[in-house]
């Protein structure tokens, strides 16, 4: 039962896999013939890579999404990590 367990692991991380080799490529080719203009840390690129290995495809792309949006002249940029998932209390009440 592992070996269908780790093959559904491996199909459904495959899309955040697939973008963060476009990420990669864009940061070998692509990012080295542009200025860095990037007012955050981590870079744009970095947090991307990080939120979509982190967090799963659809969670990393809307992190990103949302990453990206701030990218503007009215954000001052800074320190952004990318957000640790919240843990819920099993806790009922006490």
């Amino acid at each position: 039962m592992t070996t269908s367990h780790s093959t559904w692991n491996a199909i459904r991380s495959a899309p955040a896999r697939a973008l963060v080799f476009c990420i990669e490529l864009y940061r070998t080719y692509v990012s080295p013939t542009r200025m860095p203009t990037c007012r955050f840390v981590p870079t744009c690129s970095e947090y991307a890579v990080e939120a979509l290995r982190k967090r799963g495809f659809v969670v990393g792309t809307a992190l990103t999404v949302v990453r990206l949006l701030k990218c503007a002249p009215w954000h001052p940029g800074g320190w952004d990590p990318v957000p640790e998932r919240s843990h819920r209390s099993s806790h009922v009440g006490t």
